[in-house]
């Protein structure tokens, strides 16, 4: 879970991705016991697990307010921390750290590039939660007279307290037009450049060997399942055997054959699918893809201002791309490619902020 979060995805998407795995991700029994359980994970869960700072090694006390305010949680300035580790952790506390500064820094932000609900939008922008100005907060996209530019306008969510951001100027805003050309500059330079094919190539077999790894853990995961279905389902045909039908104790070890079953059944059906999916990803079809993305690559380097706002989005999303406009104006780039190559990069902002 701590990747899956350190890959910068929300609570939604983070609860969409276990849930879609009920097997490898069994969902939590509150404390109440399974009386109380929803049968699924929920953002609440999540996040009291991603905000457990004891998960670092660490024991952490007086994190809630035990004689006043009813248990309220404390300010993390509050904190009591152990000198050394006490446990095994299952995080590093540099990861942790990160993770509840990335919290911080995206609070109230929706994840991915779909449209906001509300009745009146029209539009979305495909830099959305991407762009930082110097004061470290995101800005926001707006569309006025046929231009869209990214602003910064602390004031908007800070009347009544003009000391927080003095000396920020009253509104700044960056071109999305001027920054995807830069943008497509930085792209073609440090991501598709001339040997990038043979380099994406290594990468794609290497994230193929991961996923083979992982298919085939699962599959043993589900076999396993299987097996101890069946071996339970023996063992209580061989009780029943001994017991008269109208037995109480053998119509519960029926009701408890009828339990494993079903969930042989789903085990089964879980491993179908997953046969399935296998099939259709098979080395054939994968091999034709990858060849086609290759070719496809001079003609990127080539188009990618012009490519459709979904494809660009894409690109951005598994770069995991960060725009600063620094107070210089001048703008910079971070992204971090799949195999953890970090390559920043610079562009001048004159003409694009104002």
């Amino acid at each position: 879970m701590s990747r899956t979060s350190h890959d910068r995805l929300g609570y939604a998407a983070i609860v969409d991705h276990l849930n879609a795995s009920p097997v490898l991700f069994p969902p939590p029994v509150p404390p109440g016991g399974a009386s109380r359980a929803r049968g699924a994970w929920g953002k609440s869960a999540v996040a009291d697990l991603l905000r457990n700072p004891k998960y670092t090694g660490y024991q952490v006390f007086n994190r809630r307010a035990s004689r006043s305010r009813s248990g309220a949680h404390n300010d993390p300035a509050l904190w009591v921390w152990s000198p050394h580790p006490v446990h095994e952790p299952l995080i590093p506390k540099w990861m942790h750290d990160a993770l509840t500064a990335q919290r911080h820094a995206n609070r109230g932000s929706r994840p991915g590039n779909t449209p906001n609900p509300h009745p009146q939008t029209r539009r979305t922008y495909v830099l959305r939660g991407m762009l930082l100005h110097a004061c470290n907060r995101r800005m926001f996209g707006k569309h006025r007279d046929g231009i869209t530019n990214y602003s910064c306008q602390p004031q908007a969510n800070n009347r009544g307290r003009p000391d927080t951001y003095t000396g920020h100027p009253t509104t700044v805003y960056l071109r999305e037009d001027l920054l995807l050309e830069a943008l497509a500059a930085f792209y073609t330079d440090q991501v598709l450049r001339p040997d990038q094919p043979d380099l994406l190539a290594g990468a794609l077999a290497r994230a193929r060997h991961r996923s083979a790894i992982q298919q085939q853990a699962q599959r043993d995961e589900l076999q396993r399942l299987l097996e101890d279905c069946t071996r339970r389902q023996d063992n209580l045909l061989q009780q029943a055997q001994n017991c008269p039908a109208d037995d109480p104790y053998a119509q519960a070890l029926r009701r408890t054959y009828n339990d494993l079953e079903a969930q042989r059944t789903r085990t089964l059906t879980a491993l179908g699918s997953l046969d399935t999916a296998t099939t259709a990803a098979g080395p054939v079809g994968q091999a034709g893809a990858i060849a086609a993305l290759l070719d496809a690559l001079p003609y990127l380097a080539r188009h990618l201002a012009d490519a459709p706002e979904q494809l660009q989005r894409r690109l951005f999303e598994t770069t995991q791309l960060t725009v600063r406009l620094h107070a210089d104006s001048d703008i910079s780039f971070h992204i971090t490619l799949p195999d953890q190559h970090h390559l920043p990069g610079r562009a001048k902002g004159s003409g694009s902020c104002s």
